[in-house]
């Protein structure tokens, strides 16, 4: 059988990544479509270099590092131009455009989806984009056209198969990803005294709340990621630390004291890196974070977005962290890579006989 995997770009190392390199572990020889493909990030060049990749026209486009994103309204067309008339199972692997593809009826097309695209249905926070809106909703018919093209879909996590069932209509069956436990069999945990939120720019993600709610405590807090500090204001005891490889990460997170999640996830990986490291998790109490953490056992919900209540859940993880670590390192077992490649299987096999 010729296996095709496509994923939506691959510009950045992160969970999305993660999975898409435990998906070549079950189909090593599989080519791997994708819109663009930065060879100069020494992360994605090592973990993808020795693989086939074959990218759009988009990746033709002098400056396209920085357009990327500008380019957005051609991502699907980049999608539709791939050729698959060679193989008979194609996976699209995508929170955006790639399962946009089209196959030919013989071909099967099984779609791994972690969430309809965030920023065109409100998933992101934003919820009008002014006089960009009208682009938007023809991109958001057609992206529920584009979904009639796929064959069967597995959802990311159960909140992940809420939205595929009520944007497309459909029905999918849940492979949860994969926490990378090798990463973090050697290394030893202490506490540093403080909290870690990880999190990229986007106005979901809440870092905001994470800063005001440990400025209002007197607690330090570490931010990992790219941040607009100047949005933060200037906050004692805050430390920016910036994109950090996964090593540092790694250092960084076995030092805290709870990682803090403020924003809606998807899913939320990095709650179960934290969790193997035996550390406890506060997050806001929606999304992937339910399917993740215990309450209670490996970490603390709080219920509205606000500083008040987030500080509230991390004045309990202040004094109890060290009594949950096994909890913590239980839990974050039943995510494992090895779980994820058996029930990936499982599923295609029930899904495909195949």
């Amino acid at each position: 059988m010729q296996v095709a995997l496509v994923h939506d770009d691959l510009v950045q190392w992160g969970g999305a990544e993660r999975v898409l390199k435990g998906l070549t572990e079950i189909y090593p020889e599989a080519p791997i479509f994708t819109s663009v493909f930065d060879g100069a990030n020494s992360t994605l060049w090592r973990n993808f270099g020795t693989k086939k990749i074959i990218t759009s026209f988009l990746q033709k486009i002098p400056g396209w590092r920085s357009l990327y994103k500008t380019l957005l309204p051609l991502y699907p067309v980049a999608f539709e131009q791939f050729n698959f008339d060679d193989f008979d199972l194609v996976i699209s692997h995508t929170t955006r455009f790639a399962k946009s593809i089209i196959t030919k009826p013989q071909t099967k097309h099984i779609c791994y989806c972690h969430t309809p695209p965030r920023f065109l249905w409100h998933f992101s926070g934003k919820t009008n984009y002014g006089a960009g809106e009208l682009l938007m909703t023809k991109l958001r018919i057609y992206d529920q056209i584009s979904a009639n093209r796929v064959d069967h879909f597995l959802a990311g996590s159960e909140n992940a198969q809420r939205r595929i069932k009520k944007i497309y209509g459909v029905d999918s069956k849940i492979v949860y990803p994969f926490v990378d436990l090798d990463r973090f069999k050697d290394v030893e945990s202490f506490d540093g005294g403080y909290f870690v939120v990880i999190a990229r720019a986007s106005s979901y993600k809440r870092v905001d709340l994470a800063i005001e709610a440990c400025s209002k405590l007197g607690f330090l807090l570490k931010v990992i990621g790219k941040v607009d500090k100047g949005n933060m204001g200037d906050r004692g005891g805050v430390a920016f630390l910036g994109e950090l490889d996964d090593q540092m990460v790694v250092k960084v997170l076995a030092g805290c004291r709870a990682l803090i999640i403020p924003g809606i996830e998807d899913f939320g990986i990095v709650s179960l890196e934290a969790q193997a490291l035996g550390k406890m998790v506060i997050a806001y109490k929606e999304g992937g974070a339910l399917e993740t953490i215990i309450e209670g056992k490996t970490g603390y919900f709080f219920d509205k977005q606000t500083a008040d209540n987030l500080a509230n859940g991390l004045k309990r993880v202040n004094y109890s962290n060290n009594r949950y670590k096994e909890n913590c390192l239980q839990n974050a077992r039943r995510f494992s890579k090895e779980v994820f490649l058996k029930s990936f299987k499982q599923s295609l096999r029930e899904l495909i006989h195949y």
